[in-house]
């Protein structure tokens, strides 16, 4: 998106606050104009009080009207500057923390396989980085960029009503100006395109290795992890301070070029004095002006930078915005009324990428309701990706599935969720307490339904042994709890949910016996009178299904209960010879 699509956007979805926005520009209007009453009355008192004309005597009540129009001209300008800001910084914070929230919900809806495209560092930099870049620029650059702006043309105005011939030189450098500054945006904006890749590496490493830390400490990898995140750090420090050079540099050679022209007006003034064309209070209010031009144009062009940098901010905020949601409820979709839970598959294939081979390729199979069915295969043979399409978590290219005769597809979404529980191998836990975990399974259930499915789940054993109860906190992603507790957690959770379809990556073989009893009791609770699609990876499992489906290369190549496919002596015996006798 080119920075001019940027801002036309910006000013598009910053319509709701266009009537503050209005106010907030005529107080920086009211704030710039009043900045001139200062060179106004200075010249008076120069003029008319310190060095009068000859034959008049000092004119000492200007003094005291300078004075008192000088003192109420900067309390009126510090009381608009104030309620100017006070008003562009709520519109700027109040369009940003929409954005902010409208950031989240995006991320939240992203289709699975557009989410895992981005690394979790780089979509915390958008929510960090670039959102603090345009916050900073509302709340303090474009207050001041306004009063600014205000003053410097209210100033050049007056300067030419004063004297024209004098402001011609402004005019003659003023296209030295207008190039400097355009050129250094230019360089601004795509030096902070670079420091905020710099920094999404940065954080990308970072979150990397605070979720993988056991991982890194278990291969004494801790100088190479530092090696690696100082080099990215270099190279965040080398890009920011690039930028830090060119945004530093501007004002300079903005000021460079208006001192030059500052330097011939004063020896311009000086001589016309001399000759008698102008008197000194004129000269010297002209200066002052000058002044109060030339101060406000260094501060623009450093404002234009942090600008600049706030609207490749937004830029990259609008990425994301504008990337894919998840595919909407089609117009008229069904809703699920008393479902039952059988599942057809129907000519099914999906691939990740068009380039690439299919993950499933014309899977047709049904699941009776309330049927256990394991599917069984090699790694990669395509077992989670069939669970996947279930809950539409990816569309199927080819083919449909149906949950109780009705294409999923043309189902309410919301629906179709509601009704499937899954329990994943290693559970996802949430910052909080074991009471609320299990309660984001149903936020509405009460207390006594939540600790009825920690029952259920064989939890309540152990939770009633901590001294705070389901009060504990879980810590992050569930730290602070074994991997059997976190089972359990999360099986009290599906229990909560009261699903028809359980979709359970099976995952006890890493557990002591105790912790696997329990949780094979819990799953005999939650599976009971449920559709269940297990992957199944242990022999016990296999065994209690109703019926395998035996999976190679993406196609349901056996299907039958576990003595059957055992006589055939097919695929599905072969791999049970290999992995379980």
């Amino acid at each position: 998106m080119t920075q001019r699509a940027t801002i036309h956007r910006i000013a598009r979805e910053a319509r709701p606050y266009y009537a503050r926005i209005a106010i907030a520009l005529l107080l920086g209007t009211l704030a710039g104009v009043l900045n001139l009453v200062a060179p106004w009355a200075f010249s008076l008192i120069v003029g008319r009080v310190l060095a009068p004309q000859p034959g008049h005597h000092p004119d000492v009540p200007v003094l005291y009207f300078a004075l008192a129009a000088t003192f109420v001209a900067l309390v009126m300008q510090n009381l608009a500057t104030y309620f100017q800001t006070y008003l562009t910084a709520w519109s700027g914070q109040h369009l940003i923390a929409r954005w902010r929230v409208a950031l989240f919900s995006r991320v939240l809806n992203l289709p699975l396989g557009e989410f895992d495209k981005w690394r979790p560092g780089e979509l915390i930099a958008r929510f960090s980085t670039d959102l603090q870049m345009m916050t900073d620029a509302v709340s303090v650059s474009l207050p001041q960029f306004v009063v600014a702006m205000v003053t410097f043309i209210s100033s050049f105005a007056v300067m030419v009503y004063l004297d024209w011939l004098l402001t011609l030189t402004l005019i003659v450098v003023a296209p030295a100006v207008s190039l400097a500054v355009s050129q250094f945006q230019r360089l601004i904006s795509v030096s902070t395109t670079r420091t905020q890749e710099r920094i999404a590496n940065l954080s990308s490493n970072l979150t990397e290795i605070l979720a993988g830390q056991r991982v890194v400490k278990a291969f004494g990898q801790e100088e190479y992890e530092v090696r690696r995140f100082r080099r990215s750090n270099e190279e965040f420090f080398g890009a920011y301070m690039k930028l830090t050079q060119f945004i530093q540099t501007q004002p300079l050679v903005v000021s460079t070029i208006m001192v030059m022209a500052v330097v011939i007006i004063i020896w311009l003034s000086v001589r016309e004095v001399l000759v008698g064309r102008l008197t000194t209070e004129h000269v010297f209010n002209y200066w002052m002006l000058l002044v109060a031009l030339a101060n406000p144009l260094n501060r623009l062009a450093a404002f234009m930078g942090d600008l600049s940098k706030a609207i490749v901010g937004a830029g990259r905020v609008f990425e994301i915005l504008d990337l894919p949601v998840e595919v909407e409820d089609r117009p008229g979709a069904q809703a699920l009324v008393n479902p039952k839970g059988a599942i057809d598959f129907e000519n099914v294939s999906f691939w990740y990428r068009p380039a690439d081979p299919p993950a499933l390729s014309d899977v047709n199979a049904s699941i009776a309701a309330g049927e256990i069915v394991a599917l069984v295969g090699r790694s990669g043979a395509g077992k989670t990706t069939l669970v996947n399409l279930v809950p539409r978590f990816y569309e199927p290219q080819e083919g449909v599935i149906r949950v109780d005769g009705i294409d999923i597809a043309s189902v309410r979404l919301s629906d179709l969720r509601r009704i499937i529980g899954i329990v994943p191998q290693d559970p996802q836990l949430l910052r909080g307490t074991i009471f609320e975990n299990i309660r984001y399974g149903r936020l509405e259930a009460s207390e006594d339904e939540v600790r009825a499915a920690a029952h259920d789940a064989n939890a309540d054993e152990f939770v009633q042994l901590l001294p705070d109860g389901y009060a504990t906190q879980v810590g992050e992603r569930g730290i602070r709890l074994s991997g059997g507790e976190r089972q359990r957690i999360a099986i009290a959770r599906a229990l909560l949910r009261d699903p028809r379809i359980l979709i359970l990556d099976e995952a006890t073989s890493a557990l002591d016996t105790h912790s696997e009893a329990l949780i094979q009791q819990a799953l005999e609770r939650l599976m009971a009178g449920r559709t269940t699609l297990i992957i199944a990876h242990r022999l016990s499992t296999i065994r209690r299904a109703h019926r395998i489906f035996y999976i190679e290369g993406g196609r349901v190549v056996e299907i039958g209960t576990h003595d059957e496919l055992l006589a055939r002596g097919g695929a599905y015996a072969h791999l049970h010879s290999a992995q379980f006798a």
